[in-house]
């Protein structure tokens, strides 16, 4: 009985068995399988259409088929409005009845990408340059930092309204003047009032490091009598800074024990110092000797005046003018109208040109208020002297220049007047 019963079993297993192969290929039921046991959702669909497209006379398509389309409208209705979306609509439904809407879309997604990936690169590109823009504008400002610096002050200076007055008074009557101060006002004693500017840099050397320096830029104003009026405005550089203004604009180094590298920049600094005061001043004109003021006396390095000392009365009725610094090699005067016989005050081409170019912006030419020396001077070679350098700018007074008999040609004259109190030496600041 029980043998009975196992052949007919075995009998059934064969005839199932021999009926599948009829009906369901190996690779039909296989196609089958993967998508009866593939996970809910996407994978199940890309199943379902992979196996219609692998089997059109498949045993089971008609039970695939009627899952998709019982699932594709609205699985279409959920996936269509974004990227990732249509992508699993793709895999999901690759014959689906949206699949051209579906690439459509993507074509509209992708062109939009690249006109975005297209405008990110446009404007970090304008950034890249905005920022090169600005490291260039900053290093030429740095570059340009000695010239600046000079043409500045000298137009400042040159145009101030109340030569011969106060500080107070020179700061209500000139806005300008009042807004470079404000900050950080100077630091006034007995007869001066002083600022100093710092600018680090470093010169580059062909195979070495760059080396480093410091130019120091000062303002003096000399204070005299017991009013403590402006007389004398000193614009100069501590230390020879002459040849560091050279270094810094050139961006090559000069050997300070050198001589010949020393004067080279020395000479090249003066031609600017003429070509900045030639531009501003157009009028301005060669300083006659009869308004050299009284010999310069010698400028010692380290000399401090107390601060606490009372300031040296001045004879208002003293014709004075102020002498001129120590290794002056050129001057001019700027707003004596009274003075016509002086001869026109030029600059080299060469040191107009590259002024005009190196200024950011076109300036306008400056009206002198007063009758005013300017004087460039550097500094002499000489054990304790004073190594400052740069501009002086003096206040002619009035007299000098209605008064003063003419001289000759090349001699410094002594002053009109006998037994004249001369301005007060200016001390150097010591060397920072």
């Amino acid at each position: 009985m029980r043998s009975r019963d196992t052949l007919r079993a075995v009998a059934i297993a064969a005839i199932t068995v021999a009926g599948c192969r009829v009906v369901a290929s190996r690779a039909d039921y296989t196609a089958y399988r993967n998508f009866r046991y593939a996970a809910e959702g996407s994978d199940r669909l890309a199943a379902a259409s992979e196996y219609l497209q692998a089997q059109p006379q498949g045993r089971f398509r008609p039970e695939v088929q009627a899952v998709i389309n019982a699932t594709e409208e609205d699985y279409w209705a959920d996936h269509r409005a974004s990227l990732d979306g249509l992508n699993e609509y793709l895999r999901a439904f690759p014959a689906g009845t949206h699949v051209d809407e579906a690439r459509q879309r993507l074509a509209v997604y992708e062109r939009t990408r690249q006109e975005g990936e297209a405008a990110r690169r446009a404007a970090e590109q304008v950034d890249r340059e905005r920022r090169e823009a600005e490291l260039q504008a900053a290093a030429s400002r740095t570059r340009m930092w000695g010239r600046a610096s000079f043409n500045r002050w000298i137009r400042l200076f040159g145009g101030l309204n109340g030569w011969g007055r106060g500080v107070g008074e020179i700061v209500q009557g000139n806005p300008e003047f009042s807004a470079a101060f404000e900050n950080a006002p100077p630091q006034c004693r007995a007869s001066h009032c002083r600022k100093d500017f710092v600018q680090d840099f470093f010169i580059p050397v062909p195979g070495r490091s760059a080396l480093p320096r410091r130019a120091t830029l000062n303002l003096d104003m000399v204070r005299v009598g017991t009013e403590r009026n402006v007389n004398q405005v000193f614009t100069v550089m501590r230390n020879r800074g002459l040849t560091q203004w050279w270094e810094l604009e050139n961006q090559a180094a000069a050997d300070p024990a050198d001589p010949q590298a020393r004067e080279t920049a020395v000479r090249w600094t003066m031609d600017q110092l003429r070509a900045i005061v030639a531009v501003a001043f157009p009028g301005a004109k060669e300083t006659p000797a009869e308004l050299y003021g009284p010999p310069p006396e010698a400028m010692v390095m380290g000399a401090e005046e107390d601060e606490n000392a009372a300031p040296e009365a001045v004879d208002p009725n003293a014709c004075v003018i102020p002498s001129q610094p120590l290794g002056t090699r050129w001057s001019a005067i700027i707003g004596c109208t009274s003075v016509t016989t002086a001869r026109p005050f030029t600059a080299s081409a060469e040191a107009t040109q590259a002024h005009t170019q190196a200024m950011a912006t076109d300036e306008p030419a400056v009206t002198p208020r007063s009758c005013l020396r300017i004087d460039a001077y550097a500094a002499l070679d000489g054990e304790g002297m004073s190594t400052d350098e740069g501009i002086a700018l003096s206040l002619i007074p009035a007299c000098a220049t209605t008064t003063a008999a003419p001289a000759r040609p090349g001699v410094r004259p002594r002053p009109a007047a006998p037994a004249r109190p001369a301005a007060p030496a200016r001390p150097a600041a010591p060397a920072p």
